[in-house]
């Protein structure tokens, strides 16, 4: 049943990049270039959809390009598995971390079609085995050698100790960074215009509880700084840049089946 799943989730997530001629993520389109982007589990690839329905509720998401997990108006119904009721619930799903055990997930070749050599646990015959990654998604049950999923998996305490060191230089890192003070505006809506003025409609403002930019009603007067037109604008201007999410190519080469540069 699980591997149906798993096998469901990459069909649809190969046919939202199908039309590119790649697996591509929307953002680049690139003689098929795609970076290999590291998810915890492989339903946090599914594209955004808000569904049919119009009830507007706040959900978040994954989205790829970011590297983060996102707010959406979702309407109700429908919709796919990328949709979590609380920020938190998206992150524990979604985003790899150090203290999160990736070693009783299931094989996730993903949706590309590459032959990248990969090793996973394999929970049921308690071992590390070898398989074919094809390049892009998949979940967080893929090591690049043998060694590295035996330290991960089959001896936990060797890891977790070297773990702790990388989490302390990420802490370093993040305290290193502050936005700028109107970021930490309180998120204001601001006043309903004469309706010769009236420009009503969504925009973004950085939320210092969460440190992520979520989308904002705008009533389209008034308001404080902590308001942008576009996602991206808030989040170059607030959000600290997140130091595992660094752009590595990957291509695939158009007609065939085949990666041709190692990831």
């Amino acid at each position: 049943m699980a591997a149906m799943s798993s096998w469901l989730i990459s069909c649809i997530v190969l046919v939202h990049f199908a039309y590119l001629g790649s697996c591509d993520s929307g953002s680049e389109i690139a003689d098929g270039a795609q970076p290999e982007l590291f998810i915890f589990h492989e339903l946090c690839a599914l594209k955004k959809d808000e569904g049919p329905c119009k009830v507007l509720k706040e959900r978040f998401y994954f989205e790829i390009d970011t590297g983060h997990c996102e707010s959406f108006e979702f309407g109700g119904c429908r919709g796919n598995a990328n949709n979590f009721e609380t920020l938190e619930a998206c992150e524990g799903m979604c985003l790899v971390s150090a203290d999160k055990s990736p070693c009783h997930l299931d094989e996730a070749p993903g949706p590309c079609r590459g032959l990248v050599t990969r090793y996973f646990f394999d929970s049921q015959s308690q071992e590390c085995k070898h398989f074919y990654y094809g390049g892009c998604f998949g979940n967080a049950n893929n090591f690049k050698s043998m060694k590295e999923c035996r330290a991960r998996c089959q001896n936990p305490d060797e890891f977790a100790l070297s773990a702790s060191h990388m989490q302390q230089n990420h802490q370093h890192q993040a305290a290193d960074f502050s936005p700028p003070e109107f970021c930490l505006s309180t998120n204001d809506k601001g006043t309903m215009c004469d309706r010769e003025e009236r420009r009503t409609g969504r925009r973004y403002a950085y939320n210092p509880k969460t440190k992520r930019c979520h989308w904002l009603r705008n009533r389209g007067c008034g308001g404080n700084k902590n308001n942008f037109v576009l996602k991206r604008h808030c989040m170059k201007m607030c959000m600290r840049p997140n130091p595992t999410h660094k752009r590595k190519t990957i291509r695939i080469k158009k007609n065939t089946n085949i990666l041709f540069q190692t990831v």
